[in-house]
């Protein structure tokens, strides 16, 4: 059997410290340790992780195989510890999956340290993979894979087919993580996924490039056992659904629903990736309340028609309100996710959607800057309609964290300096919002005039240097 060691590599986020651990390789740990192999995790992303750190693992564990999980912004992070485990050890065999390798194949097998690449899906093509590298079989035979051939050039195997039964997989193997260094004071949380996969088609997400359009759906019974072995074995109190589509199918959603709420499970989730506010109605809602969601994140993009319409949203602004509406109605804080710099965005159409924020009380507006992603339909359409200041490969190597934001695009109607004030304003904004509505949910409306001290920047940076350092948490 062969020792694997699997590696998220660090990456300076909002988020600070980690507060669970990384679904995806989790997940190929699962599959590796229900075959028989030794497998190994680590997660560079606490600061505690330094490079000595991962240097004794190599020595400590000798793998025969290093697996990286990578997405455009930590690559080449990725690429530098894998580096440090071929100066260590010559004969590991590195691999890199996650969205990265994904999208980008022929760029990540650009790296020397980048042995072998893994495309969608990866828990069938790892156990294959792994085969062939224990029997020095050749790779030409292993679905999913990219390598380099005889004479050096890279080769890219058919992708394999998605994974139609979700629930025919073990449970993502958080237990190979040490755990207790993920829980603040009180908050043990765990993230959890119920379906992979969305039809829709927003011209600048790439999800569907990763986990396919057709959405795939674990037995409510299943998702529900998970979510007890880890209240029971860890005393995690919180789950956070990492899904595109947990609404996406009513009558399942409703199934899940009706078998968390007999469980009585004394937990609560919240709804962070996005839920499409076309699936938003009152009962629904209601029994989301019920069976103790505590947020729901909704891609709202923007307040104006015509910026969703060019993105190709699928949804007027009249959806997503009612949605919006539909969850306060029940009781439930919402996140609203808006970007700037979209086809067809203007200052003013900026403005709106921050007006629109503050007019729906969103809890927790979020505002991004536009980002056209390698491959994506947004990319296509700022080659077409727009100007690129940085190659969009490059542009997500190095300025995809918001601490190093920079339009990397502009087009007729909004220059990009305009774009770039027009995201700090609003993201001030969002954070002042964000903050008060915090403070009202937790002390009462009474604290309203008090929470306006987080209109001062410094007030905001003391909070969000508690939340990075897990004194503080949020829904």
């Amino acid at each position: 059997m062969a020792r694997v060691l699997l590696t998220a590599p660090g990456s300076r986020t909002f988020y600070g410290e980690p507060r669970y651990p990384m679904g995806g390789i989790s997940m190929i740990g699962a599959v590796l340790r229900k075959e028989g192999h030794d497998v190994q995790c680590v997660d560079m992303r606490f600061s505690s992780a330094d490079d000595d750190f991962f240097d004794e693992k190599i020595k400590a564990f000798q793998p025969d195989a290093a697996g990286f999980t990578v997405t455009n912004w930590d690559v080449l992070e990725a690429v530098r510890l894998a580096g440090r485990a071929k100066v260590l050890d010559p004969k590991i065999i590195t691999i890199f999956g996650g969205p990265q390798a994904t999208l980008c194949p022929m760029e990540t097998l650009d790296y020397p340290e980048a042995d072998i690449v893994v495309r969608g899906e990866g828990e069938v093509t790892i156990l294959s993979l792994i085969k062939a590298i224990e029997k020095n079989l050749p790779l030409e035979g292993v679905p999913g894979v990219g390598f380099r051939g005889d004479k050096g050039a890279p080769v890219l195997n058919a992708p394999p087919d998605l994974i139609k039964d979700l629930s025919s997989l073990p449970w993502p193997a958080y237990g190979l993580f040490d755990l207790p260094k993920y829980f603040a004071a009180g908050d043990r949380r765990m993230g959890i996924i119920g379906s992979r996969g969305c039809p829709f088609g927003c011209i600048f997400c790439t999800s569907h490039n990763v986990m396919g359009r057709a959405t795939r759906y674990r037995m409510p019974d299943d998702v529900l056992a998970e979510m007890k072995h880890w209240h029971e074995s860890q005393g995690v109190s919180h789950f956070q659904f990492m899904e595109d589509n947990f609404l996406g199918n009513r009558r399942k959603a409703m199934a899940f629903l009706d078998e968390l709420e007999r469980a009585s499970l004394p937990v609560t989730y919240s709804l962070e990736v996005g839920v499409r506010a076309d699936a938003l109605k009152p009962d629904i809602c209601r029994k989301l309340k019920k069976t103790g969601c505590s947020m729901a994140a909704i891609g709202i993009e923007s307040a104006d028609p015509e910026v969703l319409r060019l993105a190709n949203k699928g949804e007027d602004i009249e959806t997503i309100t009612s949605g919006i509406r539909a969850l306060k109605a029940a009781g439930i804080p919402v996140k609203g996710y808006f970007i700037v710099g979209l086809p067809g965005d203007t200052r003013d159409k900026v403005q709106k959607s921050v007006r629109y924020a503050v007019e729906e009380k969103i809890d927790m507006p979020r505002f991004a800057l536009a980002q056209a992603f390698p491959h994506s339909k947004l990319a296509e359409w700022v080659a077409e309609n727009g100007h690129f200041y940085h190659d969009p490969y490059e542009y997500t190597l190095h300025h995809t964290d918001e601490f190093h934001g920079e339009v990397h695009f502009d087009f007729p109607g909004f220059p990009r300096e305009e774009i770039w004030k027009a995201y700090l304003w609003a993201h001030d904004q969002a954070e002042a919002l964000s903050f008060k509505h915090a403070l009202i949910r937790r002390f009462g409306e009474g604290l309203g005039r008090a929470a306006n001290i987080f209109n001062t920047r410094p007030a905001r940076k003391a909070a969000i240097w508690l939340y990075q350092h897990k004194f503080i948490s949020l829904p």
